[in-house]
This record gives C-alpha cells, sequence and structure tokens, in this order.
C-alpha cells in the first residue's frame, strides 16, 4: 500500500517535497506523532505534517525503514538520522544507529558521539561513549575536537567519576587546555569550571602549581584546604576511576574443624580466636594483603558499597546470632559500628542496591526467619520491608536491576527441612515479592549478576546417591555438584545461554564479578575447606545472551588461607 500509495492517510512535508504515509504505522513506532494524530491539533485533522530543519533524503530513509525494513547507515548519514530519529522519536530506528555508534566507537569520534548522546539525552549511546573517553582522556583532551566542546558538554565529562587518570592534575590541565583555546571567551568561565577540579586529591606540589596559574587571572579566586582520610572523597564528590585501585576482598574464617551433630554433618567449628580476618586479593598482581579483622563475629553476611565494606549478623563465639552492622572504609583503614539490625539475624541474605543495604529472612538462634529490612546509608536507619512468603537459609541472592534475587535454599517452615525449588523476586519500588518456579531444587549455590541476567554456580542439587560423610559413604538425596545456569531478569532459566560446569564440586563458594571475569573463591569441596580461586572470562561482548560464542577460560590462584 505504501509503494502504491493506496489508503494514505498522512503527507510528511520536507523542504516542499511531499511523502504520502499512514497514520496507523507512524503512530505505533513514534510517541510525537501518536500524540499528535490523537490530539485536537491542525494535523490530526488533516494528516498534513509539515517538518522543518530535516533533509529530504532522511525522511525517505526513515520512511523505508519502517515499511521496507532496510537502512543503510555510514559515518556520514548516521549522525542526521540519529538526530531526527530523537526529535521525531522513532524509537526502533534510534535504538539500531545507537548500536551503529557503539560497534564503530573510536579515539577519533567518541566525543562526537558523546555530544550527540548528550544533547538528546540518550543513555546507553552516553555511557558507553563516556567509557571510551574516560579510559582516554588523557590524550583525547589535546584533540582538536576537546576543544570544540560546547560548555555544558565539557562540564558533563570533567565532572565524571569514570575519567581514569592517575592525578586529578591532568583533568586540570585539560580544563586549562580548552580554556586557553579561546582565552576570551572562556577565561570568565575558568572560576565555574574549578568547582569540578576535585583538589583535595591533589598533592602539594600540584596544588602549588594551580595556585601559581591562577595568580596569572585576577578575576579567578580558588579555595582549599587541608583534609585527610575520608574527608577528601566527602569533599571532592568521590574518586576518579584512574586514582584508586580496585580489590576483592575475602573473609577468611581461619581453621575449621568439623564438629559432628546427630544426622548433619555440615556443622563447622573455628579452631582460633581470631574469628573474622580479611585478605584483600589483587586481581591484576595475584597477591594477597591482610585487612584488619573482626574479633566478634562468625560467618556474617557481607556487601560491599563503592570503597566500603559492610558486614552484618552472623554468630558469636558461644553460638548466639548477632544482630551488628559493621562498615570498613578503605580511607581510614578501620571498622567502625553502626546502628543494629531489628533482630539478631545468622545465614541470611545481605545486598545492596541504591544506597541502601538490605537484610534478608535467616534465622534467630535457630528460629527460622520471615521477616526483611533495609538500611539507608544516607539516614544510617533501618526500615522494615514486606515479609517474605516463608522462612528460608542458604539461599543464594544478587542484584539485578534494581529487584533483589533470593535463589534456592533450605525452607523452614515444616519438618523436615525442605529444599526450596523457585526463585525469589523483590521489586525494590513496589515492596513486593514475586515468586518464580526452578524445575529442581538447590540450596548453598552463589550467584552474580552480570549483563542482563544471574549466573548461578555450583551448590548442592536434589539427585539420588551416594556420598563420602566423615562417618562413611552414605545414601543422600543431595550432592554438591558443578552444575552452573544463567537466570533472565524474569527469573526463568535460559536455554540460550549454556555456562560451563566447575572443575570441580564446590558449595558455599564466594562469588564475584571483575573486569568481566567471574571470580570463586573458597568454598566447600566434599567437607574439605578449599583455598583456591577460580575464573571464568566470558568474553568482551556486552550481550548476555552472546556469551555460548566466546572461549571459556578457567584458572586457579592460591590464597593464603581457606
Amino acid at each position: 500500500m505504501y509503494l502504491d500509495q493506496q489508503f494514505c492517510d498522512a503527507t510528511l512535508v520536507v523542504e516542499g517535497r511531499r511523502f504520502p504515509c499512514h497514520r496507523v504505522l507512524l503512530a505505533s513506532v513514534s510517541p510525537y506523532f501518536r500524540v499528535m494524530f490523537t490530539s485536537s491539533f491542525k494535523e490530526s485533522q488533516d494528516g498534513e505534517v509539515l517538518l522543518k530543519a530535516i533533509a529530504p533524503s532522511i525522511i525517505q530513509s526513515m520512511l523505508n525503514y519502517l515499511y521496507l525494513e532496510e537502512i543503510s547507515l555510514t559515518a556520514e548519514t548516521a549522525e542526521e538520522l540519529f538526530i531526527a530519529s530523537c526529535r521525531l522519536q522513532i524509537l526502533p530506528l534510534e535504538e539500531i544507529i545507537s548500536r551503529f555508534f557503539v560497534k564503530n566507537i573510536s579515539m577519533e569520534n567518541c566525543l562526537g558521539i558523546y555530544a550527540l548522546a548528550y544533547n538528546h539525552n540518550h543513555k546507553d549511546l552516553l555511557h558507553a561513549a563516556m567509557h571510551h573517553i574516560g579510559l582516554n582522556f588523557g590524550s583525547i583532551s589535546e584533540d582538536y575536537d576537546f576543544m570544540c566542546l560546547d560548555l555544558s558538554t565539557l562540564t558533563s565529562i570533567i565532572s565524571s567519576d569514570k575519567l581514569v587518570v592517575a592525578s586529578e592534575l591532568v583533568v586540570y590541565q585539560a580544563v586549562q587546555h580548552w580554556v586557553r583555546f579561546k582565552p576570551d571567551k572562556r577565561l570568565p568561565l575558568l572560576s565555574m569550571l574549578m568547582r569540578h577540579i576535585r583538589l583535595p586529591f591533589l598533592t602539594h606540589e600540584a596544588l602549588a602549581e594551580i595556585q601559581a596559574d591562577s595568580e596569572l587571572y585576577g578575576d579567578v579566586q580558588m579555595w582549599w584546604k587541608q583534609l585527610v582520610g575520608e574527608e577528601r572523597l566527602w569533599e571532592s564528590e568521590g574518586l576518579r576511576q584512574g586514582i584508586y585501585d580496585e580489590c576483592i576482598v575475602c573473609m577468611e574464617l581461619h581453621r575449621y574443624r568439623i564438629q559432628h551433630v546427630e544426622n548433619d554433618y555440615s556443622e563447622f567449628d573455628i579452631d582460633s580466636d581470631l574469628l573474622s580476618g580479611m585478605d584483600c586479593f589483587d586481581p591484576y598482581t595475584g597477591r594477597w594483603e591482610k585487612l584488619p579483622g573482626l574479633k566478634c563475629l562468625r560467618h556474617p553476611a557481607s556487601t560491599a558499597v563503592e570503597h566500603k565494606l559492610y558486614l552484618s549478623g552472623g554468630k558469636h563465639r558461644d553460638g548466639s546470632c548477632s544482630d551488628t552492622l559493621y562498615e570498613y572504609s578503605s580511607f581510614t583503614g578501620q571498622w567502625i559500628q553502626l546502628p543494629s539490625m531489628s533482630m539478631p539475624r545468622d545465614s541470611h541474605g545481605f545486598l545492596a542496591c541504591n544506597l541502601k543495604l538490605y537484610a534478608l529472612v535467616g534465622r534467630n538462634d535457630r528460629h527460622g526467619l520471615t521477616s526483611a529490612e533495609s538500611f539507608d546509608l544516607v539516614q544510617k536507619a533501618w526500615t522494615p520491608i514486606s515479609n517474605l512468603p516463608f522462612r528460608l537459609i542458604y539461599f543464594a541472592s544478587t542484584v539485578l536491576k534494581n529487584k533483589l534475587y533470593p535463589i534456592g535454599g533450605e525452607a523452614l517452615a515444616v519438618v523436615p527441612k525442605l529444599v526450596y525449588s523457585g526463585i525469589l523476586i523483590y521489586d525494590i519500588t513496589l515492596d513486593m515479592w514475586t515468586q518464580m518456579p526452578l524445575d529442581f531444587k538447590s540450596y548453598e549455590t552463589s550467584a552474580i549478576s552480570m549483563n542482563n541476567g544471574i549466573c548461578v554456580i555450583g551448590g548442592f542439587y536434589e539427585e539420588k546417591g551416594r556420598q563420602l560423610t566423615p562417618r562413611g559413604t552414605t545414601e543422600v538425596s543431595f550432592l554438591s555438584s558443578r552444575k552452573c545456569f544463567f537466570l533472565n531478569e524474569d527469573g526463568k532459566v535460559s536455554q540460550e545461554v549454556v555456562i560451563p560446569e566447575l572443575p570441580e564440586i564446590f558449595a558455599f563458594a564466594g562469588v564475584v564479578c571483575w573486569q568481566r571475569r567471574i571470580y570463586l573463591m573458597g568454598g566447600v569441596n566434599c567437607y574439605r575447606l578449599c583455598n583456591r580461586i577460580f575464573y571464568w572470562e566470558p568474553g568482551t561482548t556486552p550481550l548476555a545472551k552472546d556469551l555460548l560464542e566466546y572461549y571459556v577460560l578457567w584458572n586457579m590462584a592460591n590464597p593464603s588461607y581457606p
């Protein structure tokens, strides 16, 4: 009908050229046209839409895509098509062009792509361009395109934490180059731009250099004060990415001995006075360093937010559960105690999302809990959230897109204990839990979010067989496993993404994602504590569904303790 111009009830007019088309198609892909054709605007009556500042060839390309699914993108045409699709809100085309830019981003065009994304508030494209700029900021800040940035775009770049610079002096020098490119117009802007330079992270020598520069400009005033430790962070609104080193912090429970309990061989006791040590692992060098330990807790739950580590609950030396919350700062190198939870918790979930900590179910001196609560890191206060539908321990848990995911676990609703064959999903915005079934039962697994889904690793799965225990071989219904699987955001097991089996059987392992690698640390292997690290490198593609296409690599290293 489009090619034969049949039943056309809308016309796009561009520079005198007329493009007959159909309202229903335009409205189905564009909120812009949907509002136009369903309101009291003149266009809704006669169907004629006058479009300015768009070339006829761009409109023709857009219509060819909408009707025929044909689009030809080049470096020369993509920008105009992107601007037009953003303006007219042609969402499918906007997404296709965005992926084209991401695929072809380079040192030469990343600033232009960033400016384009910034002007049209396209978050995914903005993130991709900022990542490229951040990694190469030192070189890019000397380019001609950087000197031509407008004030708003420049400010958004130098305000970013993603700049990989070894010193804040690099950011200051970039600002100076931009100002001196057009000094008559830009010099009055220098005072405002200096607010985005994080002076407390500069050395005394660098500060003296900046002070000498400032004396050359009579209208530029700058202030700074002597700050130490964590004061620097809050005064400067955060660290640049290149200024700090990332590491993996591993809970170290020291020497274990198996303590036999009737019909239960999974209880462990600790043969040490120092109950919660901390090992810090540098993935770049493979080296371990010691962090201060806490002399009070046994297997507390842990999570991290930026440069701080948080521990909650666990057990005291006498076996009673703890309600404490501790915070470790990498600036001060010290632990402090924060307000306690509303009740003691052990074997509970502990997650961080949007500057809040979430403590989920667990048990209180062997009594299972259904309650959950959140701790606001800004207000420093605990608040109850919706209860879970049943008592649960020994479950995996992770965060994905503002939702919390407890996976599997041991349900304490009845005796004997039951293993939960399902996934709970908590929507933080709605304060509501939903359940998704699994085709199998699992507990003591590990889980980590990656891309658009969740990797679930190891643990125990329902399976008849025989297993070696401290008292000999016995018939069991659950065996520790090498099994791994991938969950989509909706909680369903993905059939497209296949995660390789573990090289050995593991349960209770620590897991973390760093630099697109999934690290598996410690855990229990057939009642033996493991002191090794494994990592899986799924590849460089940003799409979870493509993980299967890449070579899988496992490797290991040796920390000091299990």
